[in-house]
């Protein structure tokens, strides 16, 4: 048994919900984004998008849609890594822009601060009002109000986040066509996630019946869909502390596939892009290695992965701007249905050491200034 099924009930209604709440909040966020915007003084030279978990996640899926939008190169970076190793050689004029959804992320927070040390740009956005990171001063703070259904691992949320990011890339665009194409888009995806969990369900049950303590998982995807693999395991270390661990397709070929074998449960994201190719030749091999293996596909190609995996998860066609969103879903059921079959508990909290350091290692760790050192003890 988990241990807080009353937990999972509440995550598996923020799932159910999903395509409304995202279907309320794009005009919702449409219609206030103009005015965070406008707080940039200037065009940037550069972005970076910073964040630490799910955020992060939702940067990276952005960054490739701001790509296509903006004049300038847009980076997603980890809010630790942006802070200590990326700052200092900002070129002047970037903007930095940071998303929390709870604003108490202290590594997120001192992005914020290093970044306007520096006299960058500065777009902080987050969910709560009373939050650090929204007292934090910056150019410009986008509140987007949502109510978590208790003390849970994030779904719902991560969607949202990411489509904020959008929303904001948008709304700084240099290319207009391209903004009108990503807006247009967003007003399917409530449409979309509705379509996509629905067909979801049987697989999700099949790739909960295979996994086992004893069977590590590995989760597979390059790209945008970097963020759709990344984001699944965080959901399993979350709720059932599988080992569970993520690679970019072609390093997978380089690195885990000198140890991966018939114990392992691969998830292979199979977008429809020019890795099509190349992602057919990775899942043949790892059909000769003996894997039970798990592929996220568009549903035109289904047929042809079902020679090679276990398990198909057969995607509906979409835009490419909402392929990693579409297609971290999957991951959302499988690992709540995973959790209820394996056990586990909410960010391993059944285990003393992680209940009482959970929350304080990241809201209340201290948040370094310039002339912090590193100090052990």
């Amino acid at each position: 048994m988990h241990s807080d099924d009353a937990g999972l009930d509440l995550m598996e209604a923020d799932v159910r919900r999903e395509g409304a709440a995202i279907r309320d909040a794009v005009p919702a966020l449409r219609g206030s984004v103009a005015g965070i915007a406008g707080a940039v003084p200037a065009r940037p030279t550069r972005v970076y998008l910073i964040g630490c978990g799910d955020s992060l996640d939702g940067g990276i899926a952005a960054r490739f849609v701001w790509d296509r939008m903006m004049a300038c190169p847009v980076e997603a970076v980890p809010a630790m890594t942006f802070a200590t190793s990326v700052v200092e050689d900002a070129p002047e004029g970037s903007l930095v822009v940071a998303l929390s959804q709870s604003g108490k992320v202290s590594r997120v927070i001192e992005g914020v601060r290093s970044a306007r040390a520096r006299g960058l740009g500065t777009i902080t956005i987050t969910a709560s009002s009373t939050s650090p990171l929204a007292q934090e001063p910056a150019d410009a703070t986008w509140l987007i109000p949502f109510d978590k259904l208790g003390a849970v691992p994030g779904t719902t949320s991560h969607i949202l986040g990411t489509v904020a990011f959008y929303e904001l890339g948008c709304a700084l665009a240099e290319d207009g066509s391209a903004r009108d194409r990503v807006r247009s888009d967003l007003g399917r995806l409530g449409d979309l996630i509705d379509e996509t969990l629905a067909a979801c369900v049987t697989a999700s049950l099949l790739h909960a019946d295979a996994m086992a303590r004893e069977h590590p998982v590995l989760l597979l995807g390059y790209g945008p869909v970097l963020s759709s693999a990344r984001f699944t395991v965080r959901k399993l270390l979350e709720l059932t502390q599988l080992i569970a661990l993520w690679q970019e397709t072609e390093e997978y070929a380089h690195d885990e596939y000198s140890l991966v074998g018939p114990g392992f449960r691969v998830m292979q994201f199979c977008p429809p892009d020019r890795g099509g190719t190349r992602n057919a030749e990775v899942a043949r091999y790892l059909q000769r290695l003996g894997v039970h293996l798990t592929i996220v596909a568009d549903g035109s190609e289904a047929e042809a992965y079902g020679a090679l995996a276990d398990i198909v998860y057969p995607m509906p066609a979409c835009p490419p701007s909402l392929v990693p969103l579409l297609y971290a879903l999957p991951g959302q059921s499988m690992s709540i249905a995973t959790a209820r079959r394996v056990g586990g508990s909410l960010y391993g909290m059944a285990e003393r050491v992680h209940k009482e350091d959970g929350d304080p290692q990241i809201y209340e760790s201290a948040i370094a200034t310039a002339t912090t050192e590193g100090t052990v003890g």
